[in-house]
C-alpha cells in the first residue's frame, strides 16, 4: 500500500488521572526509551520517495535493496504494477523478512527495471530508508539520502562504505572500555560527535593527592603505582676450601 504525505503520531489527552498515575507514565517512557536504544535491530522501515519530472509507468519494477557485512542483498518490492505520477512524494512501509541491525549495512539502493524499453530515464529527487518507521524522529538508514537518475535498467545506491565507519546506535558502540577517560556516548548530533556519532566522555575526577587507576579507580599517589621489586640481596662469596695435605 502506497501512503502519500507524511505520517504524524495521534496524540491522547490524559484526563481525570490519579495523583500518582503520571509518575507511573514517566517510568514506562523512561522504560520504552531504553529499550529502544538498547534494541538495534528492526523489522520494519519506512521508504520515502520523492519522484521527479517523469512518472514511474504501470507494471515497472521497483526494489528496495540492502546489503549486509558478510551477508547477501536483501531484496524488497516497493511497486506491485501500479503507476507512481510525477512529482509525488511516496511513503512506503516494509515488513522485513527478519530482524535487520544498520550497524551491519554496508549499502542500500533503489533497483529500477523498466515496463518497456521504449520508457525514458526515471529520475530520483530524494529516497531515504527510515528506520523509525514513523515513530517518533526519523532516523535515516547510512544517515543517507538517494538521489540522481536512473536508466530503463539499473540501481542507484549509497557509496560502500566500512563496517568500523557505521553510525553508532547505542552507547555500548562508542564504549572503549577505559574508565578513567569518562563515559562515551552515542550521539550523532551533538556538535563534538566524531564520524561515528560518538562523543568523547569527561575525565574522572579524583581527589587531591590520588589517580585513577583502570583497575581499581581513584587510588592514592603511593597505592597507584606498584612498589619497585626490591635489589636482590648480596650472596655471600664462596669461602676458599681448606689446603688437604697429600700423603708421601
Amino acid at each position: 500500500m502506497i501512503t502519500k504525505g507524511s505520517v504524524k503520531a495521534r496524540e491522547v489527552p490524559l484526563n481525570n488521572t490519579k495523583p500518582w498515575s503520571g509518575f507511573f507514565t514517566v517510568l514506562i517512557a523512561l522504560a520504552l526509551a531504553v529499550s529502544h536504544a538498547v534494541a538495534a535491530s528492526v523489522t520494519q522501515v519506512q521508504v520515502r520517495v520523492v519522484t521527479g519530472a517523469e512518472e514511474l509507468t504501470a507494471g515497472s519494477l521497483l526494489e528496495l535493496r540492502i546489503y549486509e557485512a558478510g551477508k547477501g542483498v536483501l531484496s524488497f518490492p516497493l511497486t506491485h504494477g501500479e503507476a507512481w505520477p510525477r512529482d509525488a512524494t511516496l511513503v512506503i512501509p516494509v515488513t522485513l523478512t527478519e530482524p535487520l541491525d544498520p550497524r551491519t549495512v554496508v549499502r542500500f539502493g533503489l533497483y529500477y527495471r523498466a515496463a518497456s524499453p521504449l520508457a525514458p530515464a526515471w529520475e530520483v529527487v530524494a529516497a531515504d530508508v527510515d528506520l523509525s518507521s514513523g515513530r517518533g524522529s526519523p532516523q535515516r538508514l547510512l544517515n543517507a539520502t538517494l538521489s540522481g537518475v536512473i536508466a530503463r535498467q539499473g540501481e542507484l545506491a549509497t557509496e560502500e562504505r566500512e563496517a568500523g565507519s557505521m553510525t553508532c546506535m547505542t552507547d555500548a558502540d562508542c564504549d572503549d572500555h577505559r574508565k578513567c577517560n569518562g563515559h562515551e556516548r552515542c550521539a550523532p548530533r551533538s556538535a563534538g560527535a566524531d564520524a561515528r556519532g560518538c562523543v568523547k566522555g569527561s575525565p574522572m575526577v579524583c581527589p587531591v593527592n590520588q589517580v585513577c587507576t583502570e583497575a581499581h579507580g581513584c587510588q592514592g599517589l603511593d597505592t597507584a603505582s606498584p612498589p619497585a621489586p626490591a635489589a636482590p640481596a648480596p650472596t655471600a662469596a664462596p669461602s676458599a676450601a681448606a689446603p688437604t695435605a697429600t700423603p708421601n
